[in-house]
């Protein structure tokens, strides 16, 4: 029997399908949701520190969705047969540059929210400075990302058959340099984790008690609609960090495991479960839209805005065209352009 490397890739695809249809979802999703995000905080928000560094991050996780959900599914497809080095090379280097950039605007934020309100008679992250911090996280990720291009390998597999496999490895070990990058980066996860967790504790206990003077000092009602907006962004932020986390957690722990787990010794459902786990960070790059829609009354409302009206607008201009032969019906469209126009920049 003349078995070649393509038909053992094509039996590891079988198993495979999973993690496939698990990353082709989060790109349909990711794409247009990073995209309205960019759409509606660009257009609609007054311009803020908390809207630049939201800006900035979903216009990361735009490029994530674009560039690299390709190429991970690439890399499943042609798992045993993925040969060039310098592709995976440049696209695993990316991937852990908006890693680290995504952090890096993270942590600030989370920075920017401390002081304001822990901190609020000290200097502060201002529209004025705020450029330099996303500057200085764009340069350090792009310092600390080096040496992934220079240790990423293309793993040589021993199959049956006599066979040898080429894999672009999500977790590898291949010299002391790598277990010792490995671990930095995995050091340099966990105290970035910490910090955040850390931060918004005392951003939480230090709202929680202004929150109950002042709501002991007025009544409920009173309370002015900033402090509403500031609860807001803070629950926006927590969890936006805390999927963040969650999601990394996964990649991590399997660089540190990479000597302990055997692929070759799992079944398939496991093996298609490790491969998820692999790329669990995906949906980090995906759900900050839908975090933004769930706290953000405002932000569901220019969805609507921007998206359903228009084509409510074409619906009935459509439908009346239908009933009376009119082309349009003008105190329809004009109440309905009159949403559009009169949408007013919020303040956040």
């Amino acid at each position: 029997m003349n078995v070649t490397l393509e038909d053992i890739n094509h039996a590891e695809i079988q198993k495979l399908l999973a993690p496939i249809a698990y990353l082709a979802i989060l790109m349909v999703v990711g794409i247009p949701g990073n995209l309205t995000v960019l759409i509606i905080y660009r257009r609609r928000y007054a311009k803020s520190v908390y809207r630049t560094i939201i800006w900035n991050l979903a216009l990361t996780d735009l490029l994530f969705c674009t560039l690299t959900m390709p190429f991970n599914i690439g890399r499943v497809i042609r798992y045993y047969t993925f040969t060039n080095l310098w592709v995976c090379k440049i696209f695993t280097t990316v991937i852990i540059f908006f890693i680290m950039y995504s952090s890096h605007l993270l942590v600030t934020l989370s920075i920017h929210r401390f002081r304001q309100v822990c901190m609020p008679l000290k200097s502060q992250i201002n529209t004025l400075n705020v450029k330099y911090w996303i500057i200085g996280g764009f340069v350090l990720a792009v310092f600390l990302d080096s040496p992934q291009i220079i240790l990423q390998p293309i793993d040589e597999v021993k199959l049956p058959y006599n066979l040898t496999g080429h894999v672009c490895a999500v977790s590898f070990k291949n010299s002391s340099y790598a277990e010792v990058y490995n671990g930095f980066l995995t050091f340099l996860f966990g105290f970035y984790a910490f910090v955040l967790f850390i931060m918004y504790i005392f951003i939480g206990r230090r709202m929680y008690l202004q929150h109950k003077i002042k709501k002991n000092a007025i009544a409920a009602k009173s309370i002015p609609k900033e402090d509403d907006i500031s609860g807001k962004i803070t629950k926006i932020a927590i969890t936006v960090s805390a999927v963040f986390a969650l999601s990394y957690i996964p990649l991590f722990v399997l660089k540190l495991l990479v000597d302990v787990i055997k692929p070759e010794e799992l079944n398939a459902v496991q093996f298609s479960i490790l491969k998820i786990l692999e790329r669990s960070y995906a949906i980090n790059h995906v759900a900050n839209p839908f975090i933004y829609a769930f706290y953000d009354q405002r932000f569901r409302r220019q969805f609507r805005t921007f998206f359903v009206a228009p084509w409510r607008l074409k619906q009935i201009e459509s439908s009346t065209a239908h009933a009376d032969g009119e082309s349009r019906t003008p105190s329809v469209e004009k109440t309905l352009e009159s949403s559009l126009n009169n949408a007013s920049m919020i303040k956040i």
